[in-house]
């Protein structure tokens, strides 16, 4: 018999079409091989007794065994498939980013397009499609229009095997906790389930990790592990419910001989469609002074923060003056967050107190008689907008339920806010991913950036096509929830939960010795140190980092803040210059040309060489160090720092002491 037609296009749209004639039956074992650009990446795709299948190699090493593909309606499964279709094509472009972790993204990949029928029945058609990159593959699932499809398609069955060829350690992504791991992946196959994204090492030259990219219409997927073979795992997602023409998200393995690697891949953005927002120019990334863990601070001159008018005007005048783009006014602000009584609508007329400093419950108070200063939010964003800063304003799920939420999305936008950051999304599965973005696309209509914390779906890229979802709590932000992270939990965060996408994870406290005992909202200690604090604000990949701490405390250490105040946000390149997973981690990030740098350890110091050859050649740079003292440490002495200069060049090594849960900082500029 013959196959079906083999379609090649390039990018310029050329089709190559080739008819291949098999010398056996209809099950014969197709093999079509799918190359990366450089050939490193193989991906082998087969369909045995209508099952179809792929696995995968780097580097002439095989990562996955043979598994199986597929997806399948609720009660429905597709039978007896065969293949109508393999189109294949290259894609060379470069994609500019609005904002991000480079100015630009080399999209080159190679692309087959599967196309699958069944036999028998319905006869329905499903797209497998497989993208193949230098550091990685994705793989999505697509039904098309004319594939003999109902208008309803309940999915609940996701049939991607990831069956691992060894064992190996990983770590996986932990809600609003420290990653799990490290744990042998056959550890992980006796949980009960696995949330991506999931990181492995294979070996001392071999990265891995699984997760998602373009996450708009299906729920997100979980590894599930196959009990009848060992080191397998499925891909799971609640029901969701698509149309002929759908798509689900990209199930994608990222590769690279370093775990640094991963973090700078270009796959997770470049999977998502382009941007969908026509006038761009509003959306402007940055950092934020925080209300909610100043509540309490004490300053040298008698005064004490709040959630009051009289407190947000301090913090807008102090990022005035540090050229800090936003403040950040969090719940409360129109009444206790959780009353179904509070219109998001309104500016405050009553007190909000914490009676309890250990418990984060609120309750409304009756403003006194002789209150002078009532909240008056419209009024507070005209002060703002005459000192150059712009206002974010929470909101919730139980606002948005209770009130007209587009009214209040354009209210805001005609009082001049920037944004918002939302909280408590109750729903679930596919419903809180279709939540979610209609929430973004609303903001985004109304001119409003977007910071979503509190369990929010995770980042997949979708940055590219809504630039205004500037960050969200897809980690356990510093402090919340009652707790603290500590070194360690830093470093394991960055190289599993920020393989995502940007993140709000609330660094740069500078009150590492007392903050604890004054302030309501700081519930426990932070074990850090002020410099490893001021590295990870540059080292966590965000739009929008918001800073927790107050303006006095960034004023007493005013030569460490020029390093945080100085951050843009956005950047034209970045490297990872050092990096172990749970160990410590050493990023660079150019903004024109200058280089900021930023060094963080776990509990142990240690001495790390950062060579300085990404600068340019036969060029001079004046090299600012923001450096743990010699008696610094997380536990003990948090706030010991020191500040010098010096010259340097492409061919210096800088040899750089880290405290025991410390940090480094490298400002370097050309002269």
């Amino acid at each position: 018999m013959r196959l079906p037609r083999v379609v090649s296009t390039s990018a310029s749209g050329l089709l190559l079409v080739a008819s291949l004639v098999s010398p056996s039956k209809a099950n014969t074992k197709q093999t079509p091989t799918v190359k990366s650009p450089d050939g490193q990446v193989v991906v082998l795709l087969g369909l045995e007794e209508g099952i179809p299948h792929w696995s995968l190699s780097y580097r002439s090493t095989v990562l996955l065994d043979e598994g199986r593909l597929g997806i399948e309606p609720t009660d429905s499964p597709l039978v007896s498939l065969h293949t109508v279709e393999l189109v294949q094509h290259s894609n060379q472009e470069t994609v500019a980013t609005l904002w991000g972790k480079t100015d630009h993204y080399n999209n080159n990949f190679n692309q087959v397009t599967w196309t699958l029928e069944e036999l028998l029945g319905k006869r329905r058609k499903l797209n497998v499609v497989f993208r193949v990159y230098n550091d990685g593959v994705a793989v999505r699932y697509e039904f098309p229009q004319d594939g003999n499809w109902p208008e309803r398609i309940p999915l609940t069955t996701d049939l991607t095997e990831f069956r691992f060829a060894h064992d190996s350690t990983a770590w996986s992504y932990n809600g609003e906790h420290s990653p799990v791991g490290p744990q042998s992946l056959s550890r992980f196959h006796e949980r009960e389930s696995v949330a991506p994204p999931l990181t492995i090492q294979r070996n001392s030259q071999t990265y891995m990790a699984i997760l998602e990219a373009a996450v708009f219409e299906q729920a997100p997927f979980r590894l599930v592990p196959d009990r009848s073979r060992p080191l397998t795992f499925r891909a799971e997602f609640d029901r969701s419910n698509l149309k002929p023409g759908g798509v689900t998200s990209w199930r994608v393995v990222l590769l690279g001989d370093h775990p640094g690697d991963l973090l700078v891949a270009p796959l997770i953005y470049c999977l998502n469609p382009p941007c969908r927002i026509t006038e761009t120019d509003w959306i402007e990334p940055g950092l934020a002074l925080w209300d909610w863990r100043v509540w309490g601070a004490r300053t040298p001159d008698g005064f004490t923060y709040g959630l009051d008018m009289a407190s947000w005007r301090r913090l807008i005048n102090f990022a005035s003056q540090s050229r800090v783009r936003y403040v950040l006014l969090d719940a409360n602000w129109y009444g206790p967050e959780f009353d179904p009584q509070s219109d998001p609508r309104t500016s405050r007329d009553h007190l909000v107190i914490q009676p309890d400093s250990r418990k984060p419950e609120v309750i409304r108070k009756p403003a006194p008689a002789d209150w002078q200063d009532p909240v008056d939010i419209p009024s507070l964003i005209r002060y703002a907008k005459q000192h150059h800063v712009g206002v974010i304003l929470y909101i919730n799920d139980v606002a948005r339920h209770n009130f007209p939420f587009e009214e209040t999305l354009e209210l805001y936008h005609e009082w001049g806010a920037a944004g918002i950051k939302y909280g408590f999304m109750k729903s679930k599965g596919q419903q809180k991913v279709l939540d979610t973005r209609e929430i973004v696309e609303l903001c985004a209509k109304h001119q409003l950036l977007c910071d979503f914390h509190d369990g929010p779906i995770g980042p997949s890229g979708d940055e590219r096509t809504f630039p205004n979802f500037l960050a969200r709590e897809f980690c356990h932000a510093q402090s919340d929830a009652m707790r603290s992270f500590g070194p360690t939990d830093f470093c394991k965060t960055v190289f599993v939960n920020m393989l995502a996408g940007p993140l709000d994870m609330n660094n740069g406290l500078f009150s590492l010795t007392d903050a604890q005992f004054d302030r309501p909202r700081i519930f426990t200690e932070v074990k850090s140190t002020v410099v490893a604090e001021t590295a990870r604000v540059l080292i966590t990949y965000s739009g929008l980092a918001i800073l927790p701490d107050a303006p006095e405390a960034y004023q007493e250490k005013a030569d460490l803040f020029d390093f945080i105040r100085r951050l843009p946000m956005t950047w034209d390149e970045t490297h990872i210059l050092s990096g172990e997973i749970g160990s410590h981690i050493a990023t660079a990030r150019r903004s024109g040309t200058t280089w900021y740098v930023g060094t963080v350890t776990n509990e142990q110091a240690r001495t790390l060489p950062i060579a300085l050859d990404f600068l340019l050649p036969n060029k001079n740079y004046t090299a600012t160090l923001y450096e743990d003292a010699a008696d610094t440490h997380y536990e003990s002495n948090r706030e010991a720092y020191r500040v010098h200069k010096r010259s340097v060049t492409a061919q210096d090594v800088m040899q750089i002491h880290l405290a025991r849960g410390g940090g480094h900082c490298m400002l370097l500029e050309l002269r």
